[in-house]
């Protein structure tokens, strides 16, 4: 059984593919907070376990074995945070953190629980898919490279820690809020939007991190990716 610093690891892995690019040691070092020779060792200890390989150019890649333990892991987070928000009603910008201390303690028998409990959800309070939990896949985009002039709802917020979370959720940025992209402020500036009718500029750092779905996929096409005004 893996170790609860493997399991992060393992987590960190598996949510840095997702978001695109190449897992390589100096971006799974940022990511966790720690230093580049602590990164070397836990990944020759994952080779040795044959959790990941690495490749030629460097990228450190999820085993079978690596990629359904990671998996397990972000079910049992998820489903806590689903637990957390949607039956002791804890604030969605606080549920990260404490599910943090649930995921590496709960056993498959629990897990099996939580999730009829909780009617199987499908993603978590942030939008986030719960992997084996039947989750149907989206043609999504960042908020950032949405075209001006899209209609899109938000999908996912891919963020955990609470400011950003508290910073969406008071601009009315969460899931299925239907957001229209007025335009871009230049040298990397605000998003102008209208999310629920309502206007907002919406921090550029922020909006890379929101997943919508562009409502009219033709329009998204035709558009040809963000412009500035």
């Amino acid at each position: 059984m893996p170790t609860q610093a493997i399991e992060e690891y393992l987590e960190s892995i598996y949510k840095l593919n997702l978001r695109g690019g190449r897992v390589i040691a100096a971006r799974l070092a940022e990511d966790l907070g720690v230093s580049a020779p602590t990164v070397t060792e836990m990944v020759r200890r994952l080779r040795k376990a044959e959790l990941v390989i690495t490749e030629a150019d460097k990228e450190i890649v999820l085993t079978d074995t690596g990629r359904e333990a990671a998996e397990v892991l972000i079910r049992r987070h998820r489903l806590s945070e689903r637990l957390l928000t949607d039956i002791l009603g804890m604030p969605w910008s606080q549920a990260h953190e404490e599910a943090c201390k649930f995921e590496h303690v709960i056993s498959p028998a629990v897990e099996a629980r939580l999730a009829h409990v909780l009617d199987y959800p499908s993603t978590c309070p942030h939008g986030n898919p719960i992997p084996g939990m039947g989750t149907e896949g989206d043609d999504l985009v960042r908020l950032s490279d949405t075209p001006v002039g899209s209609r899109a709802v938000l999908r996912c917020v891919e963020a955990e820690d609470e400011e950003l979370l508290t910073y969406v959720e008071g601009l009315g940025l969460v899931p299925g809020a239907e957001i229209d992209v007025l335009g871009y402020a230049p040298l990397e500036g605000p998003v102008d939007a209208l999310v629920e009718g309502v206007r907002v500029s919406v921090g550029l750092a922020a909006a890379e991190r929101l997943l919508v779905r562009i409502a009219d996929p033709e329009e998204r096409n035709r558009g040809g990716g963000r412009t500035e005004g």
